[in-house]
């Protein structure tokens, strides 16, 4: 018997993990083109089902049409066996190989997993072989470790890509960036939506100035295997503002100028990898004295985009090891993310500007991997390379996330969130600042601050809410403005109610989380609902 038990373990041990097939639970988007409607029910309810409705006086809804024919041809498509379809869900349970799942997530029907892990897993093995392992993930490449240490890839793994969001970028230029290949699918999917240039002498973003063309790559760079961008499905502004053949104080009015023009376009995000302190006339150069957030045109432009609602993330500069040592313009403006550098295992970058601003304020605010950075070149090739130039972009990247994730939510709660999400949080250097933020933590810092901002009086239910199914609302006022959010912050619903009870109907709306803002002459409330 013993004998017999020790050859079961050898040859269990002798199957590779990858030939295994496990079972998954996977989410449909919608219910898609389907067959059936709830106009004709009987084509896929029983009659005595539909009878016992009629008598119950349930509705028919969209839960109880059957799974799209269609999407379930295509995840078949995909090599995976499909075991059996639940429609209330809409979803379906089938059988893979781990290193072939990532096949039928990226299906664009394919919401994602219910459980992030196999269904049918028993060991902490079988749970590394589904959904945790880099098979079934993107293939960062060695911008896995920029990426990994801000949560980023978790943040992906949630499909939160930047979708909707407006980045811009301030730099030197952007050389080749309409052609490189890494680039390939922000330029086709024309996800660039505006350009300017500032030097008098150019007339196209692309001409001149890698220096942006390797910052936008750590943001919107997608070539598997090598580069992802922290949120390659963003769009994006870019505008030159720097003349790379000097060093001018009228940078600072070019710098100024891209702001404006960042607001104007509806720009969620701004992002700048520049700093001033020395110019090549010396009468114009900087002191420290000068890093108060209000002496520097610049930082006094940096300063005023946070007031308009958008949120900066600005380098901190390079003068770390340097006679300087300190911060540049405009990383000390008040209320932006000012981004020091750290390695791949969070030590302090050598070459990382340190704080205070000279007013003794927090400086850098947080930190992100500047050394080693992974990105893309002009010839279209990608490298290494160091600077706070990279760390700003990256955490742009991340807060695009959060913002797509959170899109009701200001720019500052934002900040105020990223902050709050930092390694050092509780305990503060004028090194890293607060520390490397990550995606998780923040996402649960924004949950807090919505709930503090919520009445605890104002009630929606239920919640979740079956489609078809009527939501009541009860509101401490004697009237309210609602409007309902999609997860891109667009309104898709808006109505004013007059009275504390009420029963409202969603309208025909995919399943997904919305929001619901209620506005008085006093006050905004926003509250979350779950449509299944």
């Amino acid at each position: 018997m013993f004998q017999r038990f020790i050859f079961f373990i050898l040859c269990c041990a002798c199957i590779p993990l990858q030939a295994q097939t496990y079972r998954y639970l996977i989410l449909f988007k919608d219910k898609g083109s389907n067959t059936y409607s709830i106009n004709n029910p009987s084509a896929f309810l029983s009659s005595k089902s539909l009878e016992r409705r009629r008598k119950n006086r349930v509705a028919i809804t969209l839960q109880d049409l059957p799974i799209s024919p269609d999407y379930l041809a295509q995840v078949k498509a995909s090599g995976a066996r499909i075991l059996f379809p639940l429609k209330w869900l809409n979803g379906a349970l089938i059988l893979q190989k781990p290193s072939e799942l990532k096949k039928t997530l990226a299906l664009s029907c394919v919401k994602g997993l219910y459980w992030d892990f196999p269904a049918d897993s028993s060991s902490a093995n079988q749970i590394q072989s589904g959904t945790q392992s880099s098979s079934i993930s993107p293939d960062y490449g060695n911008s896995l470790s920029q990426n990994g240490q801000l949560g980023i890839d978790q943040m992906h793994a949630k499909n939160i890509l930047g979708d909707g969001i407006l980045i811009t970028l301030l730099d030197d230029g952007f050389k080749n960036a309409n052609t490189v290949p890494y680039l390939k699918n922000l330029v086709s999917e024309k996800r660039i939506l505006a350009t300017l240039t500032t030097e008098p002498s150019l007339t196209s973003v692309y001409a001149s100035g890698g220096h942006g063309t390797n910052v936008l790559s750590t943001i919107a760079g997608y070539e598997p295997g090598k580069l992802i961008g922290t949120a390659h499905k963003a769009s994006f502004a870019l505008a030159q503002t720097e003349e790379s053949r000097h060093e001018l104080i009228v940078e600072e009015a070019n710098w100024l100028r891209g702001a404006e023009w960042a607001d104007s376009l509806g720009t969620d995000i701004l992002s700048s990898s520049l700093g001033y302190s020395t110019f090549d006339n010396p009468l114009h150069n900087h002191t420290y004295a000068d890093m108060n957030g209000k002496s520097t045109l610049v930082s006094k432009a940096a300063a005023w985009a946070a007031s308009k609602g958008i949120l900066c993330t600005i380098s901190a500069g390079n003068e770390g090891a340097n006679e300087w040592k300190y911060i540049t313009a405009p990383a000390d403006a008040d209320s932006i993310l000012t981004v020091g550098s750290v390695n791949a295992l969070g030590g302090l970058s050598s070459f990382s500007s340190t704080g205070p601003s000279f007013d003794g304020r927090i400086k850098p605010d947080v930190v992100s991997m500047g050394s080693n950075t992974v990105v893309g070149n002009t010839d279209g090739t990608l490298g290494i390379s160091n600077g706070t130039s990279f760390s700003a972009p990256l955490i742009a990247g991340l807060a695009a996330g959060l913002m797509q994730s959170f899109p009701t939510h200001t720019a500052q709660q934002i900040r105020k969130a990223i902050l709050k999400s930092g390694s050092q949080f509780t305990r503060t250097d004028m090194l890293l600042g607060f520390g490397i933020p990550d995606f998780a933590k923040a996402s649960e810092a924004i949950e807090l601050i919505l709930g503090n901002s919520e009445e605890p009086t104002l009630r929606i239910y239920p919640n979740p809410v079956n489609p078809g199914e009527a939501i009541h609302l009860s509101i401490p006022f004697p009237s309210a403005q609602v409007e309902i959010l999609n997860n891109a912050g667009i309104i898709v619903q808006s109505f004013q109610l007059t009275q504390a009870e009420s029963s409202i109907y969603l309208g025909p709306f995919v399943s997904g989380k919305y929001y619901f803002r209620f506005t008085t002459e006093s006050t905004s409330i926003v509250k979350p609902v779950l449509l299944l």
